[in-house]
């Protein structure tokens, strides 16, 4: 008996006047009848979503690598990007959630919107707001057209497949998008070689302003809800995906940070652990206690607003995964500024004690040669650092055998200041020598940057200069992570009240919200330690990752404290439907058919929803 055909139903020019299939029911005899028969072979229109969120993800981690948040310009212009980014990605997907299809004219756009975030890609390494280049801008400016008019021919085409009442709607937004389109290209002849402009700020307000008519319109007219749409899935992969670069960024930073066998610490593991932890630690709280309860996606407004507090959330979530990143590598230049300060220091001792020949030549071939050894793994890219460091070295040959009777102590050598002339002219080549070396490691870690000409200005302080100016980029690290993790929590605590507006809470979930908020805020707070001493000791330690680490742990414990907290209240162990059904009693009035009265009504409390695993 021959085989049967295997029939596959071609792609629709521009797709069938329905919604897109939904997934099969099993239970359903209907759905499980068209699975056996596999009658409509036509790809999931939900794998364009997914391609368009790992473009977008790959698109961040691409600008994550160009772009480390160190300096102040640097980390407006991070934000900036991602805003824009973000933007783009939220308005294509209100799109998809609701009307795409797979079709031949949906394939065709969706490769221009991904050709257009692949052209996003190609201008971020020139995005900097602060020193703008104007084909870069005026390139992005044109990009953002695209997508934009691409969006508004979607729209026009989901007219041709949507019922009459929801046509007006679908007019409405893709007019909106037409006229940002338009913006978009107006924006773009104001950008010159002359001077920076401010009119990229307008990117962000179109931005938003789209979104939020977007919104408008999807309540306002009939057939365009998001209800029953997975909006809340494509912005937990939205979220997943932020996690994952920054699983990535961590992963690609560890080969710099482990140069050998030996650098492999136990601080530098548990550092290393801690900031894996916290990105673990971040994605329970948000899938056990921000996402939102499955009678949440009846709400349309709340969804909304859920929906755009992602925003906020998002930034705070990338800009903690950078710093986080950041503070791996710091610790790391802080075990190799403790190694250099023993080795320099042990050699120094040596002089001290020593009473031969030719003790300054002793004492700088033993520098020399911790110098070299660390040059083998951190090796510097600028010229000057080793013309630098043989004129220093040549000068501390300087000193006679003699002179070392009178030498200055550890103390004076550290920060004193000298009488001698001599003395002091040797010590701050000495100073220097192990400044430079330290500023090579800074070098090799992309923490601190020399100019190529810049050591002219400043031939005998820019090495220090230099160093000092990679600690205040540490503390700019330091503030803008501390705040944005507080925020974390506190946007994520916003997002659990928005996601459970209607519900009755215990007082324990009252206690986990509040305490949690505190927390936050705590941290947001820590970021002022900055100002004082005691920062710097601390900065210094391998703690600051662990510390944010142990912070959200004690919030996770206090989410599922509080759901067992309520499991223990309840002590009957019943569910709120069992609970009803027992307590309905006979009416006593109904004497014909023995009639149950109607059951109180009972509203279930938030860890009534939410059990625990047992």
């Amino acid at each position: 008996m021959p085989s049967p055909v295997y029939v596959e139903e071609p792609l629709p020019l521009l797709g069938e006047k329905h919604a897109p299939k939904q997934t099969p029911n099993p239970k359903d005899p209907k759905d499980a009848a068209q699975d056996k028969t596999e009658s409509n072979l036509v790809a999931d229109p939900h794998n364009l979503m997914l391609l368009y969120d790992l473009f977008f993800a790959a698109n961040l981690t691409a600008f994550s690598n160009i772009h480390e948040t160190t300096t102040g310009g640097r980390l407006v212009a991070y934000v900036g990007y991602f805003l824009v980014l973000w933007l783009l990605w939220l308005n294509v997907m209100l799109f998809d959630v609701r009307f795409v299809i797979d079709s031949v004219a949906e394939r065709v756009l969706r490769a221009i919107q991904l050709g257009a975030m692949v052209g996003v890609s190609v201008v971020a390494p020139q995005y900097n707001p602060a020193d703008q280049i104007r084909t870069t801008f005026q390139a992005f400016s044109v990009i953002l057209m695209v997508t934009r008019l691409v969006l508004a021919v979607q729209y026009g085409l989901a007219t041709l497949r949507q019922p009459r009442e929801a046509r007006t709607g679908l007019f409405v937004m893709s007019g909106a998008h037409f006229v940002a389109a338009m913006v978009y290209l107006g924006i773009t002849f104001r950008f010159t070689d002359s001077k920076n402009s401010r009119v990229f700020v307008a990117w962000y307000v179109i931005g938003f302003v789209e979104t939020v008519v977007i919104f408008a319109v999807s309540f306002l007219f009939k057939g365009l809800s998001f209800r029953k749409s997975v909006l809340p899935e494509r912005t937990k992969t939205a979220t997943l995906l932020i996690l994952g670069e920054g699983v990535i960024v961590v992963a690609e930073h560890v080969s710099t940070v482990v140069k050998n066998a030996n650098s492999w610490t136990p601080n530098t593991v548990g550092v290393l652990a801690a900031t894996v932890a916290l990105i673990y630690i971040i994605f329970q709280i948000y899938f056990d206690w921000a996402w939102p309860a499955a009678r949440f996606m009846s709400s349309e407004p709340w969804m909304y607003v859920w929906s755009l507090a992602h925003l906020p959330f998002h930034i705070c979530l990338v800009l903690i995964m950078e710093g986080a990143t950041q503070f791996v590598v710091w610790w790391k230049i802080v075990e190799m500024i403790e190694y250099v300060s023993v080795e320099f220091y042990a050699a120094y001792e040596a002089a001290m004690v020593d009473r031969g020949e030719r003790i300054a030549h002793r004492l700088v071939e033993r520098v020399n040669g911790t110098i070299e050894e660390i040059w083998t793994h951190y090796p510097p890219d600028l010229y000057v650092t080793h013309y630098h460091k043989e004129e220093l070295l040549r000068e501390m040959l300087g000193i006679d055998d003699s002179h070392w009777e009178t030498f200055p102590s550890l103390e004076e050598l550290d920060g004193g200041i000298l009488t001698d002339e001599r003395w002091a002219n040797f010590v701050d080549r000495f100073r220097a020598v192990k400044v430079t070396v330290l500023n090579s490691i800074l070098k090799s870690f992309n923490i601190e940057e020399i100019e190529d000409d810049g050591w002219r200005d400043h031939p005998s302080t820019y090495q220090q200069h230099a160093y000092e100016d990679a600690a205040n980029r540490f503390n700019l690290v330091y503030i803008y992570v501390f705040c944005l993790a507080g925020a974390g929590l506190v946007v994520m605590s916003f997002l659990h009240i928005i996601s459970r507006f209607d519900t009755r809470k215990t007082w324990m979930q009252r206690v986990t919200i509040g305490c949690n908020m505190t927390l936050g805020i705590g941290l947001m707070l820590l970021a002022s330690m900055s100002r004082f001493d005691a920062h710097t000791k601390f900065a210094m330690t391998h703690w600051i990752v662990p510390s944010l680490c142990l912070v959200y742990l004690a919030a996770l414990a206090l989410v599922h404290l509080a759901r067992w907290i309520a499991r223990e209240d309840d002590t009957s162990g019943r569910t709120p439907v069992q609970q009803v059904n027992e307590s309905a009693v006979i009416d006593p009035a109904a004497t014909n058919g023995g009639a149950i009265a109607k059951p109180p009504t009972v509203v279930a409390t938030v860890e009534e929803q939410e059990r625990p695993p047992v």
